[in-house]
């Protein structure tokens, strides 16, 4: 049922007159009393009867009366929890990002995105790849923050910049005094690495295998902090972001590149397929671009 049809209607019966509700609706007379008509017609009986005072109700209007006011109430209602609903979303943005991504581009993204829009709430989730592209499918994140090469299926990736990987070896190393490792100091070094659950231990565990590099991993971890402290206490060797080699450069633990290799991730932003990217989502995304790019 129309509810234009419906303010029309409640408006002339509490004004008593078709002349007094026009005006009230600003609308003319012969609009409002179209309307009207195109009421009745609609529920197949009269609603007003004409008389020289104006107009008053007939049953059927007084039985309607009640329910169109509680229509109308209703609708009401519902635009006004909408529009609430609405406006506590607005300026709210959701991000997911992974472990060896997070920490070392979210804070400064953030922070480039509040001095844009001070409004801005944005909610952060770090996880593994798997679990944020599952959410992002869902509809609980806008955009995810990962690395390639990791599949994101049924899902769409951006290009944002790249990380090169560097190797972490102990500041006794003989690799600190060449400035750069060998594949044959590698297969003969162990290693620390992260747990293949990371998208990153899932890359170096592949390139190691491609090289033929079968070194004695002595640990899996699940935290980046955690290899470095072990490879800073001589344990072992390990491929790590060059941004989390930036954050985490002491005597103790160096970084070196792979002679003759070149090892690097890209860093993307995942969106839903086919979904619509809100204007907050994509100035969020320029900002950890700028921030991946070093801009």
């Amino acid at each position: 049922m129309d509810t234009t049809l419906l303010r029309a209607f409640l408006e002339a019966a509490d004004a008593g007159s078709l002349s007094r509700a026009a005006r009230l609706l600003s609308l003319s007379q012969p609009s409002l009393t179209a309307q009207i008509q195109r009421l009745e017609h609609h529920l197949g009986t009269p609603l007003f009867e004409r008389h020289g005072r104006g107009v008053s109700l007939t049953e059927a209007g007084r039985s309607l009366y009640p329910r169109a006011r509680r229509i109308l109430d209703e609708v009401r209602e519902t635009e006004n929890v909408v529009r609430h609903e609405s406006s506590m979303s607005v300026g709210t943005l959701t991000v997911g990002a992974i472990p060896t991504v997070a920490p070392y581009v979210l804070p400064a993204a953030v922070k480039r995105m509040r001095a844009r829009d001070a409004a801005m709430r944005v909610e952060l989730r770090e996880d593994y790849s798997s679990v944020l592209a599952r959410m992002l499918r869902d509809g609980a994140l806008d955009v995810v923050i990962a690395a390639l090469p990791y599949a994101f299926e049924h899902l769409d990736t951006e290009l944002l910049g790249t990380d090169a990987l560097m190797v972490a070896v102990p500041g006794s190393h003989a690799a600190v005094r060449a400035g750069r490792i060998t594949l044959a100091q590698l297969r003969e070094s162990p290693a620390v690495t992260l747990d293949p659950s990371h998208c990153l231990g899932a890359q170096v565990a592949g390139f190691c295998s491609s090289r033929d590099i079968s070194p004695s991993v002595v640990c899996h971890s699940a935290q980046l902090a955690t290899v470095l402290e072990l490879v800073g206490a001589g344990i072992g060797v390990s491929i790590v972001p060059a941004m989390a080699a930036a954050r985490h450069n002491t005597p103790e633990c160096v970084y070196v590149p792979l002679a003759e290799h070149t090892l690097q991730r890209e860093i993307v932003a995942v969106w839903r397929r086919g979904s619509e990217k809100s204007a907050q989502a994509r100035a969020f995304v320029d900002c950890v671009r700028d921030v991946v790019r070093g801009v």
